[in-house]
């Protein structure tokens, strides 16, 4: 994700409200990882513009919590079909 997307940055708050919908909402596949992804991508880009500030230090907490959580959720990256795709 390019870090000059022509959008004004998100807050954390806003982030943070995103990822635990996509927690709670279970989805699977693909549609799961590339929301995580985006969440991510879009916190690290916070992250490395404040890196040395509180803001920053929230950004790494989060980007912390982010990991742990979608991996420890275990969520179904599998397609629909059950097979995983080959790139």
């Amino acid at each position: 994700m390019s870090e000059n997307t022509g959008r004004p940055s998100r807050s954390l708050d806003a982030i943070q409200r995103d990822f635990n919908d996509l927690v709670a909402s279970k989805l699977t596949g693909d549609i799961a990882r590339d929301k995580f992804e985006r969440l991510w991508d879009e916190t690290n880009v916070i992250a490395a513009k404040t890196v040395t500030t509180p803001e920053g230090d929230r950004c790494i907490a989060l980007l912390k919590q982010m990991h742990q959580i979608f991996d420890t959720t275990r969520i179904d990256t599998r397609p629909p079909d059950g097979y995983h795709r080959h790139h």
